[in-house]
């Protein structure tokens, strides 16, 4: 059996269970930054934008704020609940796709076998939903990407050009349960302002999401063929030549 055919179902469950072992890691790392940073912008974007708009009111000069210029926060929110909602589908994806894998199957003559190898159609089933699923994770993903940051940098420079009003100040430590540093003569600087610098991703961290799902999907599958085999003896127990036929059909 070729190396091209090994990529595709079915499968013995060692692939399988690598595969989505990778799979279930990387989207739970980007299930917790999404959810973090969606998280942090929900708090802290409507205060924003009241102390924006309330610049704009007492005519700063140099500072522009526009409904275009929100528009590119809000996105930047939608991109954040997206992935967070994408990822933890997948979360939830793998462990269903995976418990099955350490279960033996009979197949039609009633001998053990792995679930690829006897549920072939299952097989592709399962196959087809994975593979719409990291399609679509990778659309969130290079969504995010395509920002590069720019949400970040749009949202510091309006932010510490804008007037902070004592009473956006007390919300935003109401926020995120912070206090003021009363030892500090400026009233602007509190404790807050670091978890405020940390609200909005990257484009370091885009940087990092987008290039894992790249070198990591393209990697871990073309990989998959040197263990889409019988990896250790005791399979010789369990699965016999009839599992070894339904892979070279």
């Amino acid at each position: 059996m070729g190396y091209f055919a090994k990529l595709f179902p079915p499968y013995y469950k060692y692939p399988v269970l690598i595969f989505l072992f990778c799979e279930f890691v990387y989207s739970a790392f980007v299930l917790a930054i999404s959810e973090a940073y969606y998280k942090s912008a929900a708090l802290i974007l409507p205060i924003a934008y009241r102390i924006f708009d309330d610049t704009v009111k007492k005519n700063k000069p140099g500072f522009d704020w526009s409904p275009e210029e929100k528009d590119i926060l809000e996105v930047y929110k939608v991109q954040m609940l997206f992935l967070w909602v994408i990822s933890a589908i997948g979360v939830i994806l793998c462990i269903f796709v995976m418990i099955p894998q350490f279960f033996d199957f009979n197949d039609k003559r009633g001998n053990p076998s792995h679930l690829c190898l006897v549920r072939k159609k299952l097989a592709w089933v399962m196959f087809l939903i994975v593979t719409v699923y990291i399609i679509v994770l990778g659309i969130a993903v290079f969504w995010a990407w395509t920002d590069g940051g720019a949400a970040a940098k749009h949202f510091h420079a309006h932010f510490d050009g804008a007037e902070k009003e004592e009473i956006y100040i007390t919300e935003l430590e109401e926020a995120f349960d912070c206090e003021s540093d009363d030892d500090q003569e400026v009233a602007e600087v509190t404790m807050c302002w670091e978890k405020v610098n940390k609200t909005f991703i990257s484009h370091t961290w885009l940087d990092i999401l987008f290039f894992a799902y790249l070198s990591g999907h393209i990697l871990v599958f073309a990989s998959l063929p040197f263990f889409n085999r019988k990896l250790f003896k005791d399979d010789d127990e369990f699965i016999n030549a009839t599992s070894d036929k339904l892979l070279d059909n």
